[in-house]
């Protein structure tokens, strides 16, 4: 059963989570149900591996579960921050940015605030949701799917450096330690603005602030675009300068944690190829000598 970087990558993360899970149980309340998660995720994962050269479709399941992966995982971690800590750190961050200006970034956009400007964030950070996807798709429908293959490398490798540092580091982000000073509302109405405000209800998490894992997946997907399909790349450069800012605007970042994701994406996706699995189609090609 051969795995790419991305099946070690995932199985490396559902290990040493469910081994926390059983080593410190007190630490989260809802233990067994993500434990359960875990192993059916491993099992999926494993049938996945195993059957991914049995059909096409078995393949196509195989090169894109990472997208039920990104959110399984990350509402995990959210589970997981005080697996190792007793408190939240954002005293660290605060102090940072106290330092360094003379009002939180968060606060100094929201005073900027409008209808216009908070739907035009909304726009950036909802663009998120759809970059992976995207440049991924774009990457996928070359014949030649080894840049498709390293994009998602380079994702989940961002993805699982964020967790590390969210279990090491837990923050809350500036939406709770700073909500003293969030004394104006944020105007808006527009269609991105209800789909975030959407998103956020149903499926928002408490902590995993720094860094921001969506800016630094926004960034591994804007330079694969640069990289592989330069045209596309300009047009998305807008969208992940807004989302780096509509994270901050909207209060769920502080700018910390948004240049830390910058950074982690930007690693991850100058990661030396030769380390990150090259693609193999599993699938056997018929050809006209083939025999049925």
């Amino acid at each position: 059963m051969s795995l790419n970087f991305t099946d070690r990558l995932y199985f490396l993360y559902l290990f040493l989570a469910s081994s926390g899970l059983l080593v410190r149980p007190g630490r989260v309340s809802n233990w067994i149900s993500w434990l359960c998660i875990n192993f059916l995720c491993l099992v999926a994962l494993g049938l996945l591996v195993r059957n991914r050269q049995h059909s096409p479709t078995w393949q196509f399941l195989h090169d894109w579960y990472p997208l039920v992966m990104f959110i399984v995982c990350f509402e995990e971690v959210s589970h997981l921050s005080f697996l190792l800590r007793d408190a939240w750190q954002d005293h660290y961050l605060l102090r940072l940015e106290a330092w360094l200006f003379p009002v939180p970034p968060t606060v100094w956009l929201g005073r900027l605030g409008s209808p216009l400007v908070t739907e035009s964030m909304e726009l950036g950070y909802f663009s998120y949701f759809l970059l992976f996807m995207i440049v991924a798709g774009v990457l996928y429908g070359r014949e030649d799917k080894r840049a498709f293959r390293q994009v998602t490398d380079a994702t989940v490798l961002s993805y699982l450096i964020c967790y590390a540092a969210f279990i090491l580091f837990p923050t809350e982000g500036p939406a709770y330690t700073l909500a003293a000073q969030h004394d104006f509302q944020l105007s808006g109405g527009g269609p991105f603005h209800w789909a975030v405000m959407l998103i956020q209800k149903n499926a928002g998490v408490h902590g995993n602030a720094f860094p921001s894992a969506h800016v630094a997946g926004g960034v591994v997907a804007l330079m694969f675009a640069w990289r592989h399909a330069p045209r596309l790349g300009l047009s998305l450069t807008p969208l992940v300068i807004l989302l780096c800012l509509g994270a901050v605007y909207d209060r769920y970042h502080y700018l910390s944690d948004v240049v830390a994701g910058v950074v982690v994406g930007a690693v991850a996706a100058a990661w030396p190829e030769p380390l990150l699995a090259p693609y193999r189609p599993t699938v056997p090609v018929r050809t006209q000598n083939s025999q049925d």
